[in-house]
């Protein structure tokens, strides 16, 4: 009901990225409320963490491996090898991502 009551400025590609990053970013097969990000939930316009949505697949992308890796790093307390690992990708290959995508962290 809370998908029917949102506006979708985006119209079905805002519908659909939604569903795919919440597919992939969670792991029940039922969708639940808690899933949906809470600008969803608010009827408001769905947006990345960025100052503005992005203009190409590569953006999305970029925008989309950001918010997952940090995610991943958050749910494993900033640890690199945990969060390789539960990224299903060698440890230098995390180092390499977190550089290319400018994020800093406090290694523990």
């Amino acid at each position: 009901e809370v998908l029917l009551q949102y506006p979708w400025p985006g119209n079905i590609r805002e519908l659909r990225n939604l569903v795919e990053r919440i597919v992939i970013m969670t792991l029940p097969i039922k969708i639940e409320l808690r899933h949906l990000p809470p600008v969803v939930l608010q009827k408001g316009t769905l947006s990345f963490n960025g100052p503005s949505e992005p203009k190409s697949l590569l953006e999305a992308r970029i925008a989309f491996d950001r918010d997952f890796i940090l995610k991943k790093l958050e749910e494993n307390n900033g640890n690199v090898s945990r969060t390789a690992e539960a990224l299903g990708i060698e440890r230098s290959h995390l180092y390499r991502k977190l550089k290319s995508l400018k994020i800093n962290f406090e290694r523990n």
